[in-house]
C-alpha cells in the first residue's frame, strides 16, 4: 500500500496507527537513493511527497523553511532568485530534500561548503510512534538533550520520518568553472597537492583515473586555470553495476587510490575529504574495496547497487561500528515499535 498524507499531522497520525498496529513502513521522499540499504522486510511506503511547501526564505539570513518532499531542483529555482544556492546536497532529477537529508547524500562541494549535514539549523522529524519533535534553531546550532538535526542526518528513515526542514544557504559565487590534467598518479597527486595547498580553497579536488579535475568559484579574478591545468567540463561518475563507497583520513587517501589503479578499479576521489567511489560489479569486489579501505584505517558500504550486493547486512555495511548499541538505543527511543525501513541500516537496524 502507497501512503502519501499531505501535512505533518497526517504523517505523525499514519506513523500512530502503523505503530499500535505493528505495521511495517518504508519511508521514501523521491527514491532517487532506493538502491542503498538492506532491502528488508515487505512494508507499506510511507512518501513525503505530499510535503512540498516552500515555508520561508530570509535571503538576509541566508536560511530557507522548508517541508521534505520540496524537490532539490525547484528550491534551487526558488533560491537562484535571490542569488543564493543549498550547495551541500547532491543533487539528482526528482530528489528532495527530506531524501538528501536522510541519506546524507553530501555533492562534490563538500571539500568547500561542508557536508550536507553542517547545512540543517532546524530539523522537524516525525517519531516512529507518531510524536512531532523538534531540534536546532533556525538562526543558530542550539542542541539541548539529543542532537536531533545531527541525528536525522544519515539515519535511512531508520528513527523518524524528516517532515520539515531550516536550511544554511551560501551566495551564489560570482564564478565558477572545472579545469582538469593528465599524466601518471604521482604527477596528478603532486598537482592536487599545490591545488589543495593554495590561498583559495578549491570547491572540489577529483582523481580519477588517468585524470585530476579541479572546480574553482568565487570571483571571477579568482577562477583561472591552476598552474598545469586546463579547461575542462566535470569528471564523470564511475560506471558499474554497483558504487561502493568508501571513507578515509584525507591523507591516506593517496594510498588508497594507488591500490585502486593497481587493481585496475574505477573510482573517483575527494581529495582533502577522504571521500571515494569505486566501481564494483561483485560481492567479491565489495570485500575487496573494503578490504583496502580497512588498510587505509577507513570504512566502505554500497552506496549504490542491485539486491545481490545488498541482501547481506554485512556486505551492504560490513562491520558494525563501535558505537551500534547506542543506536540501538537511539532507535528505541525514536521508533519504540520498530516499523520504519525495518532491517534497512547497519546490523540490520
Amino acid at each position: 500500500m502507497d501512503l502519501a498524507p499531505v501535512s505533518i499531522e497526517g504523517i505523525a497520525a499514519t506513523l500512530a496507527e502503523a505503530s499500535a498496529g505493528r505495521r511495517a513502513l518504508r519511508v521514501v521522499g523521491g527514491g532517487t537513493r532506493s538502491r542503498r540499504g538492506v532491502p528488508g522486510p515487505e512494508a507499506d511506503t510511507l512518501s513525503v511527497a505530499g510535503l512540498d511547501a516552500v515555508l520561508e526564505h530570509s535571503p538576509a539570513d541566508l536560511t530557507v523553511t522548508v517541508q521534505a518532499g520540496v524537490p532539490v531542483e525547484r528550491l534551487g529555482e526558488v533560491l537562484a532568485g535571490a542569488g543564493q544556492m543549498w550547495p551541500q546536497a547532491d543533487v539528482r532529477p526528482g530528489s528532495t530534500v527530506g531524501g538528501v537529508l536522510a541519506t546524507a547524500a553530501s555533492g562534490r562541494g563538500r571539500l568547500r561548503y561542508g557536508a550536507v549535514r553542517d547545512s540543517l539549523l532546524e530539523v522537524v522529524l516525525a517519531t516512529g510512534d507518531g510524536r512531532v519533535v523538534k531540534g536546532g534553531a533556525r538562526t543558530v546550532k542550539a542542541v539541548s538533550g539529543y542532537d536531533i538535526p545531527r541525528l536525522a542526518v544519515g539515519s535511512m528513515g531508520t528513527l523518524g520520518v524528516i517532515v520539515q526542514a531550516t536550511l544554511k544557504l551560501w551566495p551564489i559565487p560570482e564564478a565558477r568553472a572545472w579545469f582538469a590534467a593528465r599524466g601518471d598518479l604521482d604527477e596528478r597527486l603532486d598537482r592536487a597537492a599545490r591545488v589543495l595547498g593554495s590561498i583559495n580553497r578549491p570547491a572540489a579536488v577529483l582523481l580519477s583515473p588517468d585524470r585530476l579535475s579541479v572546480e574553482l568559484t568565487g570571483t571571477a579574478a579568482d577562477v583561472v586555470a591552476p598552474e598545469g591545468l586546463s579547461p575542462a567540463g566535470p569528471p564523470e561518475e564511475p560506471g558499474g553495476r554497483g558504487i561502493v563507497e568508501v571513507g578515509v583520513p584525507p591523507r591516506r587517501a593517496a594510498d588508497l587510490v594507488g591500490a585502486l589503479e593497481r587493481e585496475k578499479r574505477g573510482y573517483l576521489a575527494e581529495l582533502g575529504t577522504g571521500r571515494v567511489t569505486v566501481a564494483v560489479t561483485t560481492a567479491d569486489d565489495v570485500r575487496l574495496v573494503r578490504g583496502l579501505a580497512a588498510a587505509g584505517d577507513g570504512h566502505a558500504w554500497v552506496a549504490d547497487g542491485p539486491e545481490d550486493l545488498r541482501a547481506d547486512p554485512d556486505l551492504a555495511w560490513g562491520p558494525p561500528p563501535p558505537g551500534v548499541a547506542i543506536m540501538r538505543r537511539l532507535k528505541s527511543v525514536f521508533d519504540p515499535c520498530g516499523i520504519l525501513n525495518a532491517g534497512h541500516y547497519v546490523d540490520g537496524i
